[in-house]
């Protein structure tokens, strides 16, 4: 699994440009379907404007769109704008309502390009992990120790009270042998850690 750096939340900006008036639009899609998802609620949503134009990065897809403004003009620069800033898995709209001055090409490519950094700049940056999700078994006498032991390397997902003590924790894949010999340590070999599952996560606050 590959670390990338996404966006967080929706965000929008809006500008005028010589009376065209453009909405800018990112969010985060994990699949083609939710960047797709995505233009078709913006086509909906700004049903009366005069183009809505685009472009997704979604791992090793890709794709952009002029929705009829010149060829190059508006998918390409929204494209290049997500990929100068380095990230991955974003869909960006920009909707243009004309306002009756032509822009000509090397406007256009301005208008969207920034359209789309301003947009992209307003957005929170999220950085993917390569993570693992373990289930930590142990004596509650044990149990104070080592949640203090593994704080600044792996983040608590859940804890059951059980006959013995059942922990989930979520942690960079590259530390899961520093878990795993923290475990060992503190509870003197008897503690059992199996790992369950690999996702891609967001822990940058270890």
């Amino acid at each position: 699994m590959k670390e990338y750096v996404t966006i967080g939340n929706e965000v929008t900006f809006e500008t005028v440009i010589d009376r065209s008036r453009f909405i800018a639009s990112a969010v985060h899609a994990q699949t083609v379907e939710q960047a797709v998802e995505h233009l078709n609620a913006q086509r909906k949503k700004y049903f009366d404007a005069t183009h809505n134009c685009y472009a997704y990065i979604v791992g090793d897809k890709a794709k952009f769109g002029d929705d009829g403004e010149p060829q190059g003009t508006a998918g390409m620069p929204i494209y290049e704008c997500i990929k100068q800033n380095g990230l991955d898995f974003v869909c960006v709209v920009v909707t243009r309502y004309f306002g009756g001055i032509k822009l000509g090409a090397g406007g256009l490519v301005r208008a969207y390009g920034g359209s789309c950094a301003e947009v992209l700049r307003r957005a929170e940056r999220i950085k993917m992990t390569d993570c693992t999700l373990a289930e930590v078994v142990v004596d509650y006498s044990v149990l104070k120790p080592l949640r203090k032991a593994l704080q600044p390397y792996a983040k608590e997902q859940n804890v059951f009270y059980e006959d013995k003590v059942r922990l989930l924790y979520l942690f960079p894949t590259v530390l899961s042998t520093t878990i795993s010999d923290i475990v060992s340590q503190n509870t003197l070999g008897k503690g059992v850690f199996t790992e369950k599952e690999r996702l891609m996560s967001h822990i940058d606050d270890l």
